[in-house]
């Protein structure tokens, strides 16, 4: 991976690959953790698709998509992020739009008021359905009422109260070149690296203080809906987060596929849940959150939870199981690589560690040979749970 840095400060990462398609990431380091209105960094993820200066939302809309791209946008805790996998033959299309959308001041106040009911509707469908709501609690039942507490897409009684000046005074406060980075990846020609700097030098390089985030305390959370007798249940702890690739390590190692001591205690042994997970589920700057989720089993199972979680930490591994393992993660990871949501992961490492895919794909995998990762399982009973019960 090749570091540079553009005329107005933004970072550059270019990683040479010799795959058919490009990948590009446009970064900015703002997320939920760093809000003083909680959920306006999502907003303005929707309204940045939105009409500008140059593009109208049905151009944008097309443009990324007609010249052969896969396009798409995420916030989490401390990113915000424009995605896009794209031919060759697209990639200057995409970077002009991208880089229209991050020069536009203005949004159009009928768009605003669309999106606003977009962004209200997704909400509404977290709030109703189990599994999102659950993970929508996670970070609140490590961190508690503070900034690394909060949900990422906000709530709505704020949302309502945000105006479309508002967002156009974050973005031009947030969005400047000084909290932004760059990541290409490909097969790439000088012609098209030349494209890329020549569009964004002219973003603002702005001046950016980002406020120190709270954290508070962790705590049990039951909340109640409509779920057939069903149970959704998360079970979180916080660790650092130069223990990420070690959690991903044991993640791998012991839950995902018919072989994990995951599925062959929880699901095969006692029948207690159907979709099963153990994941590092919430990144920060300095933390992350490794989650065991099960969605979702009978409410008459749950007498059944604490002997299958303390069979599942407790028991042992054998070397063939070991070895195993690896073999299928180093597959899985070559396939999850291929995937357009990898770009994600690609984005957080890069910013977290300026790391690329396959820097991770060599660590997880040693890592998995690691028998001290086994004591963060330990660490993980000692968390707190988030429980989706039925009314």
């Amino acid at each position: 991976m090749i570091k540079k840095e553009l005329d107005n400060g933004i970072k550059l990462y270019i990683i040479r690959k010799n795959e058919k398609n490009i990948r590009l990431i446009i970064g900015v380091k703002m997320g939920s953790i760093y809000e003083d209105v909680p959920g306006i960094s999502h907003f303005l993820e929707h309204m940045m698709f939105k009409s500008n200066k140059k593009y109208s939302a049905k151009q944008i809309d097309e443009g990324l998509e007609l010249c052969g791209s896969i396009s798409n946008a995420f916030t989490s805790t401390f990113l915000t992020c424009y995605v896009s996998e794209v031919i060759p033959k697209g990639f200057k299309k995409v970077v002009d739009i991208f880089s229209s959308m991050f020069e536009n001041d203005k949004f159009r106040e009928e768009e605003f008021e669309k999106e606003k009911k977009v962004v209200l509707s997704e909400i509404e469908r977290i709030e109703n359905n189990p599994e999102d709501k659950l993970e929508g609690l996670i970070p609140f039942s490590v961190f508690g009422e503070s900034d690394y507490g909060r949900r990422i897409i906000g709530k709505r009684e704020i949302i309502e109260s945000i105006e479309k000046e508002d967002l156009e005074e974050f973005k031009s406060k947030y969005y400047v070149s000084k909290n932004m980075f760059i990541v290409v990846e490909g097969n790439l020609s000088k012609d098209k690296i030349e494209c890329l700097k020549e569009k964004f030098s002219k973003i603002e390089e702005g001046k950016v203080s980002l406020k120190k985030p709270t954290k508070g305390s962790g705590k049990d959370v039951k909340e109640f809906l409509e779920t057939k007798n069903q149970i959704y249940f998360s079970l979180n702890q916080r660790f650092k987060i130069k223990d990420f690739f070690k959690l991903e390590a044991l993640c791998y190692l012991m839950a995902g596929g018919i072989s994990s001591r995951m599925f062959q205690i929880f699901r095969n042994k006692y029948g207690l849940g159907y979709h099963l997970d153990l994941e590092v589920s919430y990144l920060y700057p300095d933390e992350a959150i490794l989650s065991l989720i099960i969605s979702s089993f009978e409410k008459e199972k749950e007498k059944n939870l604490e002997n299958t979680i303390e069979e599942f930490v407790s028991c042992e591994l054998e070397k063939e199981y070991i070895n195993g393992r690896k073999l299928r993660t180093k597959l899985v990871l070559e396939k999850k690589e291929k995937d357009i949501k990898s770009i994600i992961y690609l984005a957080k490492l890069v910013a977290l560690f300026e790391k690329d895919f396959d820097f991770y794909k060599k660590h997880v995998i040693k890592e998995m040979g690691n028998e001290k990762i086994l004591k963060m399982l330990e660490k993980l009973c000692k968390g707190n749970r988030v429980y989706i019960l039925p009314k």
